[in-house]
């Protein structure tokens, strides 16, 4: 597909790279890179042939030919990198965790309410052909009432600075822990009450965070995230008919298969997409902007806000803080 709407990639490290590679699947228009060294901008614009090249930040969000502004610097600059964005009148599509906490996410939706401009989350796996096979399984009740989601996100990433500094922002819950919470409060909405134990690295970011939360009748999420070592990333939706699991990596574009209470396999889905799918949620965005609407309809900004207000809630029973707030 063509795009008639310009994207504008604040930042041009892995992820950026990583996103403009899938953009470039779909025929995006990636229309200007903006980075603190311009050697670095340049270097990102060569590689995928993007026009309009920026040092610093000030300037790509001032670029006239931008509409859209992908702000990928770590979560906790994600506050400053899009206010500015949205002062300059830009719609938006933000890394996740969104920010470092609700407050901060909040005053983003304040802003971008006044400026009625459209905001997201890039919680990319929501929009993937692997979880719009999900939801339509759930939808269709064939798994009877799901009472129960477990789920595993753990990695060996302690060479990864952003994830085992505090000061950047790091631990497992808000980098690796996003995924699962997000996938929880998609099924069940916001938790009754959470429980949380984390073990804590020498810097204070939390290694292992282990959760559960529970719903109205006693349903329950279990969540394990970990940077310490290689984990299954599995998860499953457990219903009292049947349940879904989902291979490695749950949160990407992976297999399942449906088996009901007695064992028997009745539905197995494997698909295969170009590049790791971060493309879809950029379609989305589109969709979204050219309709009008400033929120997404499956990923909302008011949802991300409560998402974090969860995240808050977790951080306070472990005793995480950071040292931005």
């Amino acid at each position: 597909m063509s795009s008639d709407l310009r994207w504008g990639f604040l930042s041009a490290g892995w992820i950026a790279s990583e996103v403009a590679q899938d953009f470039q699947h779909a025929g995006l228009t990636i229309q200007a890179v903006g980075a603190r060294d311009l050697g670095k901008a340049n270097a990102f614009a060569d590689r995928f042939g993007i026009p309009n090249r920026h040092q610093g930040y000030e300037a790509l969000v001032a670029d006239p030919e931008v509409d859209i502004i992908y702000i990928s610097t770590i979560h906790p600059f994600h506050k400053r990198d899009a206010l500015l964005a949205l002062n300059a009148g830009k719609h938006l599509l933000v890394e996740k965790p969104f920010t470092i906490n609700a407050k901060e996410a909040q005053e983003i939706y304040t802003l971008a309410k006044e400026k009625n401009l459209f905001v997201m989350e890039a919680m990319w796996t929501r929009f993937l052909p692997t979880m719009n096979a999900v939801f339509e399984v759930i939808n269709s009740g064939s798994l009877g009432e799901i009472e129960l989601l477990t789920a595993d996100h753990s990695q060996a990433l302690t060479h990864v600075p952003r994830l085992v500094e505090r000061a950047l922002g790091g631990g497992a819950l808000l980098d690796l822990g996003i995924y699962p919470i997000s996938l929880a409060h998609r099924i069940f909405g916001k938790p009754a009450a959470i429980t949380a134990k984390a073990r804590f690295n020498n810097d204070g970011a939390d290694a292992t965070t282990s959760m559960i939360f529970e719903y109205a009748g006693g349903k329950q999420a279990t969540m394990t995230v970990s940077f310490l070592g290689a984990g299954p990333v599995t998860a499953s939706i457990v219903g009292s008919l049947a349940r879904v699991d989902l291979d490695r990596s749950f949160y990407g574009q992976t297999s399942f298969r449906v088996i009901d209470i007695e064992g028997e396999v009745l539905r197995e889905y494997q698909e295969a997409i170009k590049g790791q799918g971060r493309q879809y949620q950029g379609i989305h965005v589109e969709e979204c902007i050219r309709q009008g609407v400033t929120e997404s309809p499956i990923m909302s900004l008011a949802e991300t806000v409560e998402i974090m207000k969860v995240m808050d809630a977790v951080r306070a029973q472990i005793g995480l803080t950071y040292p931005t707030e």
